[in-house]
Order: C-alpha cells, then sequence, then structure tokens
C-alpha cells in the first residue's frame, strides 16, 4: 500500500529513464519575443523511441516558477498559455497539461495507444514575462531604477535531463536584433559556452547533449523596444484544488494519520530531545572544570591544572583529547542545565577562535572561518593588508601575503585547508577579491574539517552538522510527502477511490506539521560532550572578559600582544569594537606614562594618519564582515543579468526533465 502511493505522489515523470537507444535526434525552437515581455515558442522535437520497444508518447515539462534575484520566499512566474500539440508523423498527439512542482508538465500521448520508431511532435505555447527588465549596473530594473536593457536569460534545458540530444538548435526573433548573446552548455554550473550569434533573429546551437547537461540562452536587447515590461514576482507557493468525499473507511484513516502524526512526532521528538539531545556536564564539578586521569584504582578528581582554574593572572589549559575522554569515561555525568558562567582572563588553552566560535553555537559559521584567517595572521601565517579606497578611510580590498611558517607553530587541517584554499594556484600574494565566486566550495569543506575537529577533541561524539542534518533531513522528507499528498497525491488516490479524497488534506497537513516539528526538535539534537560543555563554559566565561574588562588591569609590556592574541576571539563573540575602546585607553595611559605601545603588524592600515588600536579593530572588523561574504559568494540569480557570470545561474524559464513514458 505504502509503495503504491509512493509511485502514485512521484507520478510517471518521476519514473522514466532512458532506455538504451532512446534519444532526442533533434530538437529546434523559434522563440518569438513580443514587445509586450512574453514569448511565444514553438518546438519540433524528433524523437527516436528504443529499438523494438513501444511507448505511449513523451512528456514535456516547462519551467514555470524560477528564483528572483537570490531571495527566499520570491520567485518569478511565467503564465503558460495556448498550448497545443501536433505530430506530423502521425503518433498519438493526445495531451495533459499539470502541475508539476515548479513546471507545468506537458504529457503527449494516449494511454490507449502505442508508437515506436521516431517520430515528430510539434509543441506550441506562451510564456508571459520572460524577459527580465536590467538596468545599466546591471540590476534588475525598479520604478526608481530604470531598465536600460531587456534580458532573456533562458534554460532551454535544465540539469536533470535523462535523455541525450543529438542536435539542439534554438532561434530567437524579437521586436529588434540583439545586441549581445551568451549560450551555456553542459552540467550544472558549466561555464563552457555553446554557439550563438547576435542578429535578427538571434541563433544559438548546441550538441550531443548528455543526460544531466544543461543549456541555456542568453540575449539582451534596447528596452525602448519594448513596452512597459516587467517581472511577475510573486511570494508564497501555488494553490490546488481540493478533492471531493471518499471512501469513509480510507478517509477516517486519513484524518486518524493528519491528526496523530505531529501529536507522535511531538512525543517521540521531545523525549529523544531530553534523553539525548541535552547536554553531558560532569557531576559535582564546578562548570568549566574537567577531570584528570587519576592513578590507577584512585578516584578522578579536578587537579591544579584543570581547566576552568583561576588565578591572578588567568585560566590554566584543558585536558587533552585522548585525557578528557578518559576522564568522561570514568567521572559521572547528567544531561541538562545551563552552564555557570565565571570570568576567564584567558581563552581556553589550546582552543583557536574558530573552534570557541564554533562550542558556542554548535555550528561552524563563516565568522569563524574570518576569525581564524585573523587568529593566523597573528601567529605569523599571512599578513593583511587594507587597500585604499576612494575616500580617506574607505576600504575597497585587503591584500593577503603569505608569510615563512614560523616555526615550532603547527597547523590543524581545517586551517591547513584555509590557507591553501585562499593562496593554493594564486601564488603568495592574493586581493581578498579574487576568492569571490570561487571559494564558496573550499569554504564547506574547511567547514566539515571544523566540524571533525571537535568531533576529534571530544566535544561531541559525531558531528553536530551531521546530528542536526539526519533529523532536520527526516522533518524535510516527511513534510515533503505531506506537500505532495496535499497538492499532488489526492487528485490519484481519489480516482482510484472513485471520489474524493477530503482526508487528504487533514493527512497532508499533518504530516506537513510533523515533518516542521521534527525540523525544529532536530535542531536541538546536536548534544555536547561533559568536556565540549566545560570548554562552552570556559569560552562564556572569557567573553565575560572581553567585555567587562578594564585598562587598569592590563600591563603596560603585556599590552601588544595581548591586544592582537584576543582580538580574533573577540571577532567571534562580536565586541571587537569594545576590546578596541579598553585597548585605546590603556595606549592612552602607555603614552603619559612615557611607554608606548606598539601596533601590531600583522595588519597594515590604509588610513593617512598613525593606526591605533581602535582603527587597527575597526579595519579587522571591516575585513571579517567582508571576508565572510566574499567567502560565501556564489553566482547570481534570474534577476540579475547573465552576462559576465557562469552557465545556468540565470534562467528565466524552461524545460527539464523530458522524457518517454
Amino acid at each position: 500500500m505504502l509503495l503504491a502511493l509512493v509511485l502514485l505522489l512521484v507520478g510517471p515523470a518521476g519514473a522514466a529513464q532512458a532506455a538504451g537507444g532512446e534519444a532526442m535526434q533533434s530538437f529546434a525552437a523559434v522563440y518569438d519575443v513580443q514587445p509586450d515581455g512574453s514569448m511565444h515558442v514553438t518546438e519540433t522535437i524528433t524523437w527516436r523511441f528504443p529499438a523494438g520497444e513501444q511507448r505511449h508518447g513523451i512528456f514535456r515539462n516547462i519551467i514555470v516558477r524560477m528564483g528572483y534575484n537570490n531571495e527566499e520566499h520570491r520567485y518569478r512566474y511565467f503564465d503558460l498559455t495556448d498550448v497545443a500539440v501536433s505530430s506530423p508523423s502521425g503518433a498519438p498527439d493526445a495531451f495533459q497539461v499539470s502541475d508539476y512542482g515548479a513546471a507545468k508538465q506537458i504529457r503527449i500521448g494516449s494511454a490507449n495507444e502505442y508508437t515506436s520508431g521516431t517520430q515528430v511532435y510539434k509543441l506550441s505555447y506562451t510564456l508571459h514575462n520572460v524577459l527580465n527588465p536590467i538596468t545599466a549596473d546591471g540590476k534588475p530594473a525598479t520604478g526608481t531604477a530604470p531598465a536600460d536593457t531587456v534580458e532573456l536569460n533562458y534554460n532551454v534545458f535544465g540539469p536533470n535531463e535523462m535523455t541525450e540530444r543529438d542536435r539542439v538548435s534554438v532561434t530567437v526573433n524579437a521586436p529588434a536584433a540583439a545586441t549581445k548573446v551568451l549560450c551555456y552548455s553542459g552540467p550544472s554550473g558549466s561555464t563552457t559556452q555553446c554557439s550563438g550569434r547576435a542578429g535578427d533573429p538571434s541563433r544559438f546551437s548546441a550538441g550531443p547533449l548528455a543526460p544531466g547537461d544543461a543549456m541555456t540562452v542568453i540575449a539582451s536587447y534596447p528596452a525602448s523596444a519594448f513596452g512597459d515590461v516587467h517581472a511577475d514576482v510573486r511570494n508564497g507557493g501555488a494553490d490546488s484544488s481540493v478533492g471531493s468525499e471518499a471512501a469513509p473507511a480510507v478517509n477516517a484513516a486519513a484524518w486518524i494519520g493528519g491528526i496523530g502524526a505531529p501529536v507522535l512526532a511531538l512525543a517521540v521528538m521531545g523525549m529523544l530531545v531530553w534523553t539525548r539531545g541535552r547536554d553531558e556536564r560532569y557531576a559535582d564539578l564546578t562548570p568549566g572544570l574537567s577531570p584528570v586521569p587519576s592513578p590507577a584504582g584512585g578516584p578522578n578528581t579536578p587537579g591544579p591544572n584543570a581547566p576552568g582554574t583561576t588565578g591572578t593572572t588567568g585560566t590554566t589549559g584543558t585536558t587533552g583529547a585522548i585525557g578528557a575522554i578518559g576522564a568522561a569515561g570514568a567521572h559521572a555525568t547528567v544531561r541538562g542545565g545551563s552552564p555557570v558562567v565565571a570570568v576567564q582572563f584567558q581563552p581556553p588553552k589550546g582552543v583557536q577562535p574558530g573552534m570557541v566560535g564554533t562550542i558556542i553555537d554548535e555550528t561552524a559559521n563563516p565568522i569563524d572561518v574570518s576569525a581564524t584567517v585573523i587568529d593566523l595572521a597573528v601567529r605569523g601565517f599571512l599578513r593583511i593588508e587594507e587597500n585604499e579606497g576612494g575616500g580617506m578611510f574607505s576600504r575597497t580590498d585587503w591584500t593577503l601575503t603569505r608569510l615563512e611558517p614560523p616555526a615550532g607553530d603547527r597547523l590543524l587541517p581545517y586551517e591547513r585547508s584555509l590557507l591553501d584554499g585562499i593562496f593554493g594556484t594564486r601564488g603568495d600574494v592574493v586581493q581578498l577579491s579574487e576568492l569571490k565566486n570561487t571559494f564558496a566550495s573550499t569554504l564547506k569543506s574547511i567547514q566539515r574539517q571544523m566540524y571533525q575537529e571537535v568531533v576529534t577533541r571530544g566535544w561531541f561524539r559525531s558531528s553536530p552538522q551531521t546530528q542536526r542534518g539526519v533529523w532536520q533531513g527526516l522533518g524535510v522528507v516527511i513534510a515533503v510527502l505531506g506537500g505532495l499528498l496535499l497538492f499532488y497525491g489526492r487528485p490519484a488516490i481519489s480516482a482510484i477511490l472513485g471520489g474524493g479524497f477530503s482526508g487528504g488534506v487533514a493527512l497532508g497537513i499533518g504530516l506537513l506539521l510533523a515533518g516542521v516539528i521534527v525540523w525544529v526538535l532536530g535542531g536541538r539534537m546536536a548534544a555536547k560532550t561533559a568536556e565540549g560543555s566545560a570548554v562552552l563554559a570556559q569560552s562564556l566565561g572569557f567573553k565575560e572578559y572581553l567585555t567587562t574588562a578594564e585598562a587598569g588591569q592590563i600591563a603596560f609590556e603585556e599590552a601588544s600582544n595581548i591586544f592582537s592574541r584576543y582580538l580574533p576571539y573577540a571577532v567571534v563573540f562580536g565586541v571587537a569594537d569594545r576590546w578596541a575602546r579598553t585597548f585605546a585607553e590603556v595606549a592612552r595611559a602607555a603614552e603619559a606614562a612615557n611607554q608606548p605601545l606598539l601596533m601590531p603588524t600583522w595588519y597594515v592600515w590604509s588610513g593617512n594618519a598613525f593606526p591605533d588600536f581602535t582603527s587597527i579593530a575597526s579595519g579587522v572588523e571591516s575585513f571579517s564582515t567582508t571576508s565572510t561574504g566574499t567567502f560565501t559568494s556564489t553566482p547570481g540569480s534570474s534577476g540579475s543579468s547573465g552576462f559576465g557570470g557562469g552557465g545556468f545561474s540565470g534562467g528565466g524559464g524552461g524545460g527539464s526533465s523530458s522524457g518517454s513514458w
């Protein structure tokens, strides 16, 4: 029963596979772009069915929803109208148009007829609002920023195509000749250009295209040749019709499932969060302390060097990963409770800023990676130098210079990957801006290594990202099943039952709610070990020190070194400005005592005046913010211009996942 339900939800498009010998021999499309921004499409498809096999026909998915300008919860909508299908070769040409996720599926053929060999199909339809109005600087046009050009950015094929396409040609007619064109083909994200020629009309061609290869055509036109062109940008999801009554027993079961699913999800996940999702901590030990391994047969007790022990100058270090795990295994632990924060005058020994950021929120954020770059500069692995911008204090870029590694300072795996990712094949001198749109995949690798590091240190039993991901992934699956049932499964089930399936609404909503519950509570399943909780308490105690430190507590002879060492931690905690103000007071006091402080050399300030701690901290904070955005940046999406970027990053409307049935 469950298998049948899944097959009904997936439908024929998801089950279609490219068979041996099957291919789209040719695809010839004519796009007639209209002054109002709509586009009349004519597709002539020559389809070669598998040798010796019969099929009912083919299907073609036309995308009607696409992302808009990298904005979440908003999408461009292309209304599909005027659909017509014929077969010059005489194949069955009956068709049905139905919703299929973000697409409209045109299924061609008859369930009562078969065809084989090589057949020709001709499709025509209209897509509305396919043009992007673009300003002179390549941004989406608004009421205050009128369009300079209009742009067709169209996915002829998406990356989900399961069929080979031997020859592809596209002709674009428009009210004016295209001023420039681009064409991309290949796997998703490919920058391989296919043939494109501007003019009136513009012509594009590609092939052969393998399964998984996509194709995008881009053409730019003067806005003056068109009318009031605008994108149809919408919020939320599409509506679906509601089925009528169904068989009483099935509806009753669906209602029970709809009510019971979220209740069961809440009960099960609540129990799991209580028993496994709460952090462990050492029983009968002050927060921040770790037990040390005792002599054979003796009890475990906090030693004089246990983490969290405070003195006049600060805390001592943590136990090593092996010792910590061994001690935790022998010492009693409990779950739950909030950490009691006591001021720590030093960061946890051997715990780098990126690790502090990861243990605090259980996430290796991009800001933790940026703080790691700053920490590596402080430790002598690289130098950060501001490039002066247009104004007196305007920073537009930074130069990163790799230095000879300091003796005796070993890099952790994620730190080495970070340095190699920044410099690598680029050489020992790199502009921060050079990493834009190219560093995102390296960032993900570094974050995975950071999660592995916290596991190696015994702070988590498995990667917190994995712990959350498994449960939240399950929540997404449950919610998706609910959504599929709510929007797509009910009509099919109603047809089987011979009537409406009103209980499908309750069951679909119930599964959606259950999925949300599992997703939300699954985010709390990344539990720290007792040793991880001890490091967390120390880290929060050190944050307390950075936010409350007084200038009079800092000795002049140690001030410059302490400022640099602790600044990356202040960046992670978001208190860099507070830390800088404290040292500005220290610097003034030192100047008055005729003991001026030395400025750091690992950060080169671009200002005209002599730098002080405040200006350096401000520059470092600006570097951290900019580098975080640079590390995570990827090419733009369909709301902006497609020229100057990689393939398939924009996408107006288009087809994907064609096949036979």
